[in-house]
This record gives structure tokens, sequence and C-alpha cells, in this order.
């Protein structure tokens, strides 16, 4: 798995959203149960719940999560408030002089322009494609980012080590919205963003308005080549590896073979790499032609990444940006913000705070044993599974046995493989925010360099925080990891019933473990190699029921512009999602009341709102279906659900047997 990079896009996460429902009964609703199942369990929740004007959605989720971050704020303030008194390397020390830093405007103001004018410098003085070459080469060696092209440190797909994963730069606006405008204004809004960014470069205004307008143009015109998002969720095409040499190759205007070189691949035989159409469109704009347009897309694209480190006033045109962008109505104050980046940068070490004031010995036991308990019917499952081959069967289960479990949190001494703030120099020695961040992403290169050809170690905590509230599957090793922060109601309470406990934390175990055998899990084997472990017949068998989830999902729509569902996109999450569902029900052994429970709280646990913005690009994007479309999916396909509340041919939630969807 990718060391560096965001691992949102890599992990079969479940986005889950969370609300506390003990006590509440399943009065009669306006809109019954029969008919739209989300809709009755969450419609009072909806009407009363409003998006916060500092974020982009509202869900029992967020408002865990932003609990557990309003508690780690305080800690980091208390923190901060005896800076100058911990001891160099600490994490308290780091976590005081990085927020100090932060809210020290003053500084930020006086001095980040300096360090952005050199950064940029090399840049702009380039006179010819191999000097602006040169330029991105030693802004990699020197900042430990690139630019246009960028690498790192990834799990080799067949066997247990690090190898390096080249990647094209994502733009801001996505493949679609810049094919299509999915809004009247967003690329006026856009070039108006981009021109207010170059002239605090210090272009006039009528130059920054014609490169605004060039840049947009040269975007759309990659947009084609860019991957789609289903691609972009299928481990197939994600873990292609290719020969370096085809990748210097596929840049020969950029010098291809110079960038790797000084990166130190130039003896790498292969390279984990997959937007091939996507870097040569990129590459044909490289030319001497286009000098002019390349500076000012750099210049941009630096001021862009490095703004919110920057001074208030360019923090502020990116921010601007931002809330027009997904509709946010109020920027957050300068102490949440700092705080929140902080916690960003410093997630490890918070996390161990968060576990000494908030751990439960208790919950991380008994929801161990809980997963264990799941894990087991999905062994019986798979036993009596009747279109598997013995062959198959006796893999799956074997893979189902290695599952590694992740509980609360790391385990004492198993530390990240990068430290992202290993060196916060404090502001009494010279340390400003922007330097701390160029500083330490020159030091989290270096760290990142000497893990290529390392072993991958299996055992290691990975993919998330103890404060999130989350869950996941890691294909990589193997494992299933559930932090402290989601073990609170109503995903788990010792107070809940059974039922509800199975509706939330259950029905996240149970979709984690599923995702060992959705579209992308069934790639790996126990060990975490992709390698092929079904016999042909069986692997088919598979794939005509896992096919069946695209038009199943398809037929949703969300939100008041009936946004339709990209059933390809959600099917590995929505195998997943009954999988789990389906697995935890199987524990209530038929009682309805438990069954009632178990459904309700299911429907509560994904209760959304969104700005409309935000929405689309969920749609987008997003390989997790909108919380309507998998609650009501999924239960759809549960013979359960129909027995308990009696559902018939007239009522809403009721779809045809030989149209239901259902894997494990």
């Amino acid at each position: 798995m990718q060391v560096k990079q965001s691992m949102g896009a890599r992990l079969a996460v479940l986005a889950v959203a969370a609300v506390l429902t003990l006590g509440m009964g399943h009065n009669s609703q306006a809109i019954a149960e029969k008919d739209d199942f989300y809709q009755a369990v969450n419609q009072e929740t909806l009407k009363t719940k409003t998006i916060d004007p500092t974020e982009v959605s509202w869900s029992w989720f967020q408002e865990r999560s932003v609990k557990n971050t309003k508690q780690l704020e305080t800690e980091v303030q208390q923190m901060a408030d005896k800076t100058g008194t911990y001891k160099k390397g600490t994490p308290e020390q780091k976590i005081a002089d990085l927020y100090t830093c932060a809210m020290d405007t003053k500084t930020r103001n006086t001095s980040s322009r300096a360090q952005l004018n050199e950064m940029l410098k090399p840049i702009q003085e380039a006179k010819t494609t191999a000097e602006l070459t040169q330029a991105l080469c030693d802004f990699k060696e020197k900042y430990g980012e690139g630019l246009l092209v960028d690498y790192g440190a990834d799990r080799k797909p067949s066997a247990p080590v690090y190898m390096s994963r080249i990647s094209v730069n994502d733009t801001i606006l996505t493949k679609y919205d810049l094919q299509k405008e999915p809004e009247k204004g967003l690329w006026d809004t856009y070039k108006t963003y981009i021109a207010d960014v170059l002239k605090e470069s210090g272009v006039d205004a009528n130059t920054a308005k014609t490169q605004a307008a060039a840049i947009l143009a040269m975007e759309q015109a990659w947009a084609p080549a860019m991957t789609d998002s289903e691609k972009l969720n299928d481990v197939s095409v994600y873990n292609q590896i290719v020969p370096r040499k085809d990748v210097e190759a596929w840049m020969p205007h950029m010098n291809g073979k110079k960038i790797l070189a000084s990166w130190g691949l130039d003896k790498e035989k292969e390279v984990l790499f997959f937007e091939e159409p996507y870097l040569k469109a990129m590459d044909a704009m490289y030319t001497q032609e286009h000098m002019p347009l390349l500076k000012s897309y750099l210049t941009f694209i630096v001021m862009h990444r490095y703004a919110p480190y920057a001074d208030i006033k360019l923090r502020n045109i990116r921010r601007t940006f931002t809330m027009k962008r997904y509709g946010i109505q109020q920027p957050r104050s300068d102490e949440e913000t700092a705080s929140r980046m902080v916690q960003d940068l410093m997630s490890y070490e918070l996390g161990q705070v968060y576990m000494k004031q908030y751990g439960s010995s208790v919950a991380v036991a008994d929801v161990s044993q809980m997963i264990r308990q799941i894990r087991d019917i999905y062994e019986q499952r798979l036993q009596y599974n009747t279109w598997l081959s013995p062959q198959t069967k006796a893999k799956a289960i074997e893979k189902l046995k290695t599952l590694r479990i992740f509980v609360g949190a790391p385990a004492s001494g198993d530390t990240p493989l990068i430290d992202t703030m290993a060196d916060v120099i404090a502001p009494k020695q010279g340390g400003t925010l922007l330097g701390n961040i160029l500083h330490n992403g020159r030091l989290a290169y270096e760290q990142e360099k000497k893990l290529l050809g390392r072993p991958f170690n299996p055992d290691k905590w990975m993919g998330m925080d103890p404060q999130d509230v989350n869950a996941c599957y890691i294909p990589e090793n193997n494992s299933i990891t559930i932090p402290m922060g989601i073990l609170q109601p109503p995903f788990y309470s010792v107070m809940a019933s059974q039922g509800t406990n199975l509706g939330g934390i259950g029905t996240v175990i149970g979709h984690e473990i599923s995702h060992a055998f959705d579209t992308n899990g069934c790639q790996y084997d126990k060990d975490g190699n992709m390698k092929n472990w079904w016999t042909k017949a069986d692997y088919e068998a598979f794939r005509k029921r896992a096919d069946a989830f695209a038009p199943y999902y398809d037929r949703y729509t969300v939100g008041k512009e009936k946004l339709q569902e990209n059933g390809k996109l959600v099917t590995s999450e929505a195998i997943a999602d009954c999988g789990g569902l389906s697995a935890a029900a199987e524990i209530a052994k038929g009682n309805p009341t438990i069954l009632k429970d178990l459904y309700h709280n299911f429907a509560v646990i994904f209760a959304s709102k969104y700005t409309p913005q935000i929405l689309r690009f969920i749609i987008q994007m997003d390989p997790h279906p909108i919380g309507s479309a998998r609650v009501n999916g999924a239960l759809s396909s549960m013979p359960e659900f129909y027995q308990v509340y009696h559902i018939t041919a007239n009522d809403g939630m009721y779809v045809q047997p030989q149209q239901r969807v259902g894997i494990w």
C-alpha cells in the first residue's frame, strides 16, 4: 500500500455516519418504512439537522468526528500554552510549536512570500524546457514534492516488498468538471481563482487573466485522457506494473529519463504506473512554444499547494475558491483552522493522546470478539456455499482464517513508516509554519526513498488513526481495522440493545470483512499478494453475481437534482454493504425484535445531508453509494427484511426476487 499519498482512494474504506439511538422508539411515520425505509427512519432527523456553515455536509459520522476533533483541539491548545517548556523532539514540543507557528499570522505575513519567491525563482527564470525540467527535478529534491509527475513507495502487488509508484499530479477540478461544467459559473470561478493567485506572484492583471483562461483550456484538453473514477477504484488498473523505460519514453518532451534519474530510479527495471494516456497528453504540451503557459501553470500549482501554510491573504484566496466550489458558507476560525492542520499533520501523535483520554480496553476486547464471531459466520457461509468448487472454497476459508484484526490503536512501538513532521523548529529558533512544512517535506522524502526495496511488514497498523470515526479493510496485508474513534454510540455501546449494536458496529465489521471478497479484494490472496486463487468457472460465477450490482444501483437517484448513482463505481462497496448486513443479521437468528433494531440502526448510521456541490463530486468520484441508496439498496435484497416488515409487491421497498443482488 502507498505510504505517502492519501490512503483514502486506495483502501476499501467504509465512510459511515453515526447517531445515538438509545431510547428512541420506532414510532409510526408519515413515510412508510415499507416504501422508503431510509426516509421513514431518518425524516425527523433530516428535518431538524442542518449543515454547519463551515462544512460541506452533515451526518452523524461528521458530528461524531467533529466531537473527536474538538476534544483534541483542547489538548492541542493546552500544549500550545506551554510552548517552550517541552524537550526538543517530543510529541508535545512538535505539536505546541507547530500550532504556535500556525497562529503567528504576523510572521506568516512577513516571511511567507520570500520563501515562496525562492521556491518559484528557478521556474520563473527557466528559458527552455530543459531548464524547466531541471527546475522540477531540483524542486523535488529540495522540497520532497513533484509538481507535474511524482513518485512514492508502495507495496509490490506480487510480493511483500516496497517498489516505486509514479503518478501524474491531479488537477484541481475533476476530469468530469473539466469536460462538462457541473453548474453555471464554476469555470469562471476557477479562472478568477487562478488569476488572483498569479497576480499575487507578481503577474499583471491582464496577463493573469489571459493565462488563467489558457490554464483552464490546457487542463480541459487533458481531461479526456484522465483516468475515470471506475478505473481509479479498480486495483487491476491501479496496480499495473510497467517497464521503467516505457514511462521514460512516454514523456520525451519533459525528458522522462532525466526526471527518473534525478529521483534515483534509473536502475529500476519496473515501476507501478497506470496513467499512460494522461502522461502523454501532459507531455505533448511541454514544448518551447508553451513555455510561458507552463511557467504560469507551475507558479499557480506551487502557490495553490502551499497557500494553507503561507500568508493570510494567499490562504484566504484559496479558501474563498474552496468555499465557492463546495458550497461552504463560512470559514473556520483561525484557532480551529490551526488545530485541524496540526491534527492532520501529526495524526499519529494526537492519536496517542486520544487513546490516553478516551481509549477503552473493554471496548477493544468486546469488539475484537464480535469480529471473530462475524468471521466465523463467514466461514460457515463459505463452507455451505453451493456455487464454489472445493478448491476455491478452501482458499477463501484460508484467507478468512488469516485475517489480521486491528482494533482501537496501534500497539506500543508500532510507529508510522514515515514521520511526516520529524523535526519541528520552534518559533524562537526561527521556525515558521511554511518553513517547517518545507523542511519536513524534505525529511519525509528522504525517509520514503529508503523504503524502496525494503520488506513490507504486514503486521503493522496502517490506514487509519485511533481518533477516526471510520473503519477499513486493507487487502495488502489482509486486515480489518476498527479505530477507537468509532467505538461510540450507535456503532457500539454497552447500553445499546444487541440489535442496535449489530446494526452499527456489527454491519461495519461485516462490511469490512466482505471487502476481502469483493471485486477488488478477491484479487488478493491470504498474504496480500495480487494472485489468482480462483478456478476459471468459480470466478466467472462470481463475476456474474458481481456484475448484477451495477444495474441494480443505477436505478437509485439522490438529492433534489435526482442525480443518478453510478452502479459500476459503487459495486465494490455495495457488495460489502450487502454482505456485511446479511452476516450481522444472521447473528439475530431470525428474532424479529433484534432484526428490527438492527435494520433501524443500519438506516440511522447513514443519515446524511450535503451541499449540492459536494453531492455532485461524491456521485462522480466516491465508490460508496449515497446513504439513501446504500440503505434501501441493501435492505431490498435481504430476505429477512421482507419477512420482518411483511414487504409485498405493493410496497416501495419491494424488488422482484430475480432482480435482487447478493453474493455472500
